[in-house]
């Protein structure tokens, strides 16, 4: 039952701002101090942890100390209220300050495993290394342009690029200086792109870039462009690596990703069969 009833409120509180989910949460403490009141049992403070630990994860750290603090607010209405004569006592203060501690460490513990949650998620779709996206994530946010695109009867184009002589540079100068040239080929490219399109990194020096609304000139223009940045980031680093990018442009958008992937991923290998460095681009209907 309390299992429904969480995973109940996770979807509502998944669907609605982080100031609706507060007032939500408002609504049920106000029910436990009323209930707290009438009852006058101290067995109900335990139930204020729902509020504290659901105000801390849905909105925040200071979210759920502030509830702690109402919590504590709501525990000395309902003394106020009680005609029981150890209300005043030392005693039951001292049981007051160890509710309300044990509430805060509660709502830290629960904010801070929603921050070790998130980081954990963003890790899975990230490179940790570039912090381009990764593979997977690449896969979700193009089937979502691919729908779009459908849906509008927009163009797209992806393209995907390789590293020529990247393992000699790992081999000769060490795979910490091949970390720094990926690095900044992922810089440069972000930098040149537009913040709409996507970069993600496929391989140890294989990138994607998918190009939204973009097909024919346009998407030629950006992708010269992106090859002549990296050109010179190379010379600056004095790296001896080139790129051979095979591009796919579709006026109307293609069945799947991984149609698309591939057919940019086989110009790209049609470019290193025929002498690498240079831009192969289609566009088709």
């Amino acid at each position: 039952m309390f299992e429904r009833i969480h995973l109940k409120f996770v979807a509502i509180a998944s669907r609605h701002s982080k100031r609706t989910v507060a007032i939500i949460i408002g609504l049920i403490l106000s029910l436990l101090c009323l209930l707290d009141h009438i009852t006058g049992d101290y067995s109900l403070t335990i139930f204020y942890l729902i509020p504290v630990s659901l105000g801390a994860w849905f909105v925040g750290k200071p979210a759920g100390i502030f509830f702690c603090i109402l919590t504590l607010g709501a525990r000395f209405a309902a003394d106020y209220g009680s005609t029981s004569a150890t209300r005043n006592s030392s005693l039951h203060h001292w049981n007051l300050f160890i509710e309300f501690s044990f509430l805060i460490v509660m709502s830290l513990l629960s904010s801070a495993l929603k921050t070790r949650l998130d980081n954990e998620k963003a890790l899975a779709r990230i490179d940790p290394l570039t912090g381009a996206i990764n593979r997977r994530s690449f896969f979700d946010l193009a089937e979502q342009e691919i729908y779009r695109a459908r849906r509008y009867g927009h163009c797209l184009t992806i393209a995907y690029i390789d590293l020529d002589n990247f393992k000699e540079v790992n081999d000769r100068q060490g795979h910490s200086t091949g970390d720094k040239l990926l690095i900044a080929d992922v810089d440069t490219i972000s930098a040149t792109i537009r913040s709409s399109d996507i970069l993600a990194r496929f391989g140890g020096d294989e990138f994607v870039i998918l190009l939204p609304e973009t097909a024919g000139e346009p998407a030629q223009t950006t992708l010269h462009k992106v090859q002549s940045k990296l050109r010179q980031c190379m010379t600056t680093g004095n790296w001896p690596v080139t790129f051979s990018i095979g591009a796919m442009s579709y006026t109307r958008p293609p069945e799947s990703v991984e149609e698309a992937v591939r057919s940019a991923d086989a110009l790209m290998y049609e470019v290193k069969r025929s002498g690498k460095n240079r831009l192969l681009h289609i566009t088709t209907g």
